[in-house]
């Protein structure tokens, strides 16, 4: 049976497979960290169900989506059993917590997974992330001259068992003019606000 659970309970679930089931370029413009994209459309796909939607209303819209993912639902299921065992527990989410992410967690329930979708979705998990910026955390921020050891400092300070939030790092960026080089691709802001 499928549950619905809030953005803020994901952490409550640690070394859960949670599923972005949005569109690749929905995925690649922001996601959960940690999140893998089983996408029910792609990007095309995705526009053609919208402007049905938009055009002829929500019920030619849906239609529309059956038509474009039912052929697909074995390949969803063979996706997700490649990568997670069967009987595993999952996090599902898609913009909104609706149509796309109920569709997939009826679809992988019924497959032999226990499934749980976010209320709200990806939409959901934002605000939260938004909500926890705004308390008044006690930190502590290190600062100085390039070389004068910050990263050092940090992940002595990690290891050490302290929260650490290194944002060089999660911008894979050392602020300098070459501080790009030896660096992953730089997330977009949405997801550096997300890490």
């Amino acid at each position: 049976m499928v549950q619905t659970i809030g953005a803020f309970n994901i952490y409550d679930y640690p070394g859960t497979p949670i599923i972005d089931v949005r569109s690749p370029a929905e995925f690649l413009n922001g996601h959960i960290p940690g999140a893998v994209n089983i996408p029910i459309f792609d990007d095309g796909e995705r526009a053609l169900v919208g402007t049905r939607y938009n055009q002829a209303g929500k019920d030619a819209g849906f239609l529309l989506g059956l038509e474009i993912a039912g052929p697909k639902l074995a390949g969803y299921v063979k996706r997700l059993n490649s990568l997670f065992p069967v009987h595993s527990q999952l996090i599902l989410y898609c913009w909104r917590g609706g149509l796309r992410s109920n569709a997939m967690a009826w679809l992988f329930d019924k497959a032999g997974h226990d499934v749980s979708i976010i209320n709200g979705g990806y939409k959901g998990f934002r605000n939260f992330i938004r909500e926890q910026i705004t308390y008044a955390w006690q930190y502590r921020i290190i600062g100085g001259m390039t070389g004068s050891g910050k990263t050092d400092t940090l992940r002595y300070m990690s290891e050490m068992g302290e929260q650490v939030v290194d944002l060089e790092a999660l911008a894979c960026h050392k602020g300098s003019v070459f501080g790009h080089l030896g660096q992953d691709e730089q997330p977009t802001n949405e997801n550096f606000e997300n890490e």
